[in-house]
């Protein structure tokens, strides 16, 4: 699966990682009374995310959803929001900056238009070499494409992070689950220190939020 299972992440941890989290003061207001809003919704017989995503799917029902549960439409509409959030959407393949725009025509010919249609397509190593054959694309840099994608799926990481994450050998979802977070910060600043790859700050709950989604995710390369 390209994005995580929201089966997996049960109210309780949904809320936890939201008291963790640094929010956005547009998105704030999921805090308010989170307790009790959890409940009313486990009252109504949710307990994960993918129900939660399936009662909000249609936003004309906000109004009867309020009524029933006591929780207004308002902050419906946030949570939604941030249920949406933990969905890791597919990204146009030219924002990779790895293939040339003649090379992303070959793989458009052959449905191969954004990150999720790579990384189901070129699961496994003859899928690789079947695909590489085709488009005339050296297998080497389809399979640095795949690692990208790969680290892409996890909830926080963008396409920058992810080239700094390969460089530092951290190339898959094992890899970021089987390295300590301090290991991964520890790496970062260094490589951040001798070639300044990135502006971007981070720190071990940066780190740790990207976790809680990693360890969810399948791990699928062959």
């Amino acid at each position: 699966m390209y994005s995580v299972d929201l089966t997996t992440f049960s109210l309780e941890e949904f809320e936890e990682m939201l008291l963790a989290a640094q929010l956005l003061p547009s998105q704030r207001i999921i805090l308010e009374d989170l307790s009790l809003n959890m409940q009313k919704l486990k009252n109504k017989g949710l307990k994960n995310l993918q129900n939660v995503h399936d009662l909000l799917s249609k936003k004309d029902d906000y109004p009867s959803i309020s009524r029933e549960t006591g929780i207004s439409e308002a902050y419906l509409v946030i949570l939604n929001r941030m249920v949406n959030s933990y969905i890791v959407k597919p990204l146009p393949l030219d924002k990779l900056m790895i293939f040339a725009k003649e090379e992303l025509c070959r793989l458009a010919e052959e449905g191969i238009k954004n990150t999720k249609h790579y990384y189901g397509s070129l699961l496994s190593a003859p899928q690789r070499e079947n695909v590489s054959g085709k488009v005339n694309i050296p297998l080497a840099r389809l399979e640095y494409a795949l690692h990208i994608i790969d680290l892409l799926r996890i909830n926080g990481v963008g396409i920058e992070y992810a080239k700094t994450l390969y460089e530092m050998r951290i190339q898959s979802v094992q890899d970021y689950n089987r390295t300590p977070s301090e290991t991964i910060l520890a790496s970062f600043n260094e490589l951040n220190r001798n070639k300044v790859y990135s502006k971007a700050t981070l720190g071990i709950s940066d780190i740790d939020y990207c976790r809680r989604f990693c360890k969810k995710l399948d791990c699928d390369i062959s």
